[in-house]
């Protein structure tokens, strides 16, 4: 392990994690994504002073805005943000170190955590994070492919990815109330990121997607008492499986294998 490595990792985490948010502030709204970019979004008075630094205005968020006295809609997000950024950033550094590699999981790193934030609020998946990250990460693991001559690891990366995106899109058309077409076009990212470490890693990551979905589901109607009917935001585990199983690979199968395959025949 890198100590710098990971401190530089950590650091970047927490500044992209704050430059998100005014991406998950803006894009369930439809807003425009103009500048000012930190602004009140009930009267539109930028931020001044202390709300203008990077990390520091993490607590100017926690007040009402100066302008018009309005309360801010999500004042914890602009701290669990960057810190959740920055963890991930942080384990991908820890797990990969000065690989090539690196680069292209931290792109899915941030997305991921960008699009979970999302969706616990809002319930969509948003296209404007989604495909820049396809559209970053796929190169970057053609570039790491090239480089370690890993073009197998690029292949079931590419397999899992359509196969996770027509498995997740043929539960949408079977019951489209429960399984959102934000889902299925974040399957291809996911079971692309899982794939690179081979078919059984990417279906470990989905068992753990739906494994996570249904207790998390459970406890969630349980708390809010809701119905069959209740909105639930599936993006946050497929977040959690694909990461858990991309940063934890081998504990995770160390528990999974027996399980799977008896006494590892």
């Amino acid at each position: 392990m890198d100590p710098l490595l990971v401190a530089g990792c950590a650091a970047g985490g927490l500044l992209i994690g704050d430059a998100l948010e005014p991406l998950a502030d803006r894009l369930p709204k439809k807003l425009p994504l103009d500048r000012p970019w930190w602004r009140c979004p009930t009267c539109g008075a930028p931020d001044t002073s202390i709300g203008r630094i990077p990390l520091l205005r993490t607590r100017y968020r926690f007040s009402a805005c100066p302008a018009c006295g309005e309360p801010r809609s999500h004042p914890t997000r602009p701290a669990v943000q960057p810190f959740l950024t920055a963890c991930v950033l942080a384990a991908m550094a820890v797990r990969f170190g000065p690989d090539v590699g690196l680069a292209a999981y931290s792109v899915v790193g941030v997305a991921l955590v960008a699009i979970a934030v999302i969706d616990v609020e809002s319930r969509i998946v948003p296209n404007r994070i989604l495909y820049p990250a396809v559209f970053l990460a796929a190169p970057l693991f053609v570039i790491t492919a090239a480089v370690d001559h890993r073009w197998g690891s690029l292949w079931h990366a590419c397999a899992c990815a359509a196969i996770g995106f027509v498995a997740l899109f043929a539960v949408h058309v079977a019951y489209p109330k429960g399984m959102g077409f934000g889902d299925v076009r974040l399957a291809g990212l996911v079971g692309g990121a899982a794939g690179w470490m081979g078919f059984r890693a990417a279906f470990v990551a989905f068992f753990l997607m739906f494994l996570l979905g249904s207790v998390g589901g459970i406890i969630q109607l349980a708390v809010t008492g809701g119905g069959r009917r209740t909105a639930i935001g599936f993006a946050p585990y497929m977040a959690a499986g694909t990461l858990a199983v991309v940063i934890f690979t081998m504990p995770i199968f160390h528990v999974i294998h027996p399980l799977l395959y008896g006494n590892g025949s």
